[in-house]
């Protein structure tokens, strides 16, 4: 089971707590299974990719964890063992198994520790009355024009939340994933005009009701 847990550390201790994450927790755990480690980093100033067109809420997350684990109880001990060997408290740890969709994978584009140039990751609230199935099959189709629109990104993913794993989590049903190489291709290439960003405020306008804090994030492949 496919599964990503969002994390954020005690006030103040959020360095450090990334710096354990990818020097000290993660290398102990490689060789177990997937493992990816994304840790929030500050966004580039003056980067407003949707401005007032996009709502965001919630908690800014300090790492999101992507992993395999055999079923719900295996994905908490997880968090529950990384929460008592961190260095700092680690308030809130929210897992959910997914189901994963590459939906691109430039030639090239290899991942590495860290993987270059900006990875964003948003949980996704849906519309409450629009069935899975419609849900599924309308991101599906926005993906080919995010493809077309997005002309900066070299890999992009959408994750399906199967489930809720963790008491409290927000009931978010899936996660956006884009990458980025570089600065420059998210800043300038993000939309390829003004017209593709209306087309892409348009169409996400029938499925998606809001979003978590999107996290701009630094990917460390384990």
């Amino acid at each position: 089971m496919r599964t990503m847990t969002l994390l954020q550390a005690s006030a103040g201790k959020a360095e450090l707590f990334k710096e354990w994450l990818v020097s000290e927790f993660a290398p102990s755990r490689a060789g177990s299974g997937e493992l990816i480690v994304n840790v929030a980093t500050t966004a580039p100033a003056g980067l407003a990719l949707y401005g007032s067109a996009e709502s965001n809420s919630g908690d800014q997350y300090d790492a999101v964890i992507e992993t395999t684990c055999e079923n719900g109880d295996a994905l908490r001990t997880f968090i529950d063992e990384l929460r008592r060997d961190a260095p700092v408290s680690v308030p809130l740890g929210h897992g959910y198994a997914v189901e994963t969709h590459t939906v691109l994978h430039r030639a090239g584009f290899e991942a590495g520790r860290p993987t270059p140039g900006y990875k964003l990751l948003r949980g996704l609230y849906l519309f409450e009355d629009l069935p899975d199935a419609a849900a599924k099959r309308m991101w599906a189709h926005h993906s080919g024009l995010a493809t077309r629109v997005h002309v900066g990104m070299a890999r992009y993913a959408r994750h399906w939340v199967d489930a809720r794993l963790t008491p409290e989590a927000p009931a978010i049903r899936g996660f956006s994933d884009l990458h980025f190489p570089d600065e420059d291709a998210m800043r300038h290439r993000y939309f390829d005009s003004e017209r593709g960003r209306q087309e892409i405020v348009h169409d996400i306008g029938h499925f998606i009701a809001g979003g978590l804090e999107r996290v701009f994030a630094r990917e460390y492949v384990f």
